[in-house]
């Protein structure tokens, strides 16, 4: 990593890493958690979600271009911290118990939720301390969009973690 030596350089390096995040979930990891998946409001969520991460992508590639730097992605360590974490319990958990599965998946899709809710709030931060206020509304509307995909996630988790209950 090349050195941060001002806010503006933090701003440009978290938003290139959040480039990376969003490229990685649209092409890799969400596509991935689909294809595992049983529940269908976990199916249903998975296939918004992509779509407007593709969008967050194109959004984020366009804010770095506005502000005048590189598009260039910068791998997450807490996305990969996740990613490893999911294929971990991909090998501990028994993929025919479905409802187990689906609880296992629907829990490393709040966290990465989380992760980027968290990405997302500190971007609107430095965006206005930076005097980007367009850019800052921007990120607020990805950062709208990231909340109400963890409140449907968080939702069907439930439903989820009540079935498993009920049937125990």
């Amino acid at each position: 990593m090349a050195s941060v030596e001002t806010a503006h350089e933090l701003f440009v390096h978290r938003l290139q890493t959040m480039l990376w995040v969003e490229e990685t979930l649209a092409k890799e990891i969400l596509p991935m958690l689909r294809d595992h998946v049983h529940s269908t409001g976990l199916v249903y969520g998975l296939e918004r979600h992509e779509m407007e991460t593709r969008r967050h992508a194109l959004e984020v590639r366009g804010i770095l271009h506005l502000i005048g730097s590189k598009g260039e992605p910068q791998e997450s360590r807490a996305l990969l911290g996740l990613k490893a974490e999911h294929d971990e319990l991909m090998s501990a958990v028994d993929l025919d118990r479905h409802g187990v599965s689906d609880l296992m998946h629907a829990g490393v899709i709040s966290q990465s939720e989380h992760m980027e809710i968290a990405a997302y709030t500190e971007l609107r931060s430095l965006a206005n301390a930076l005097g980007e206020e367009d850019v800052a509304m921007r990120l607020q509307e990805i950062l709208e969009q990231e909340q109400h995909a963890l409140e449907l996630v968080e939702k069907e988790l439930a439903k989820l973690l009540a079935e498993q209950v009920a049937n125990a």
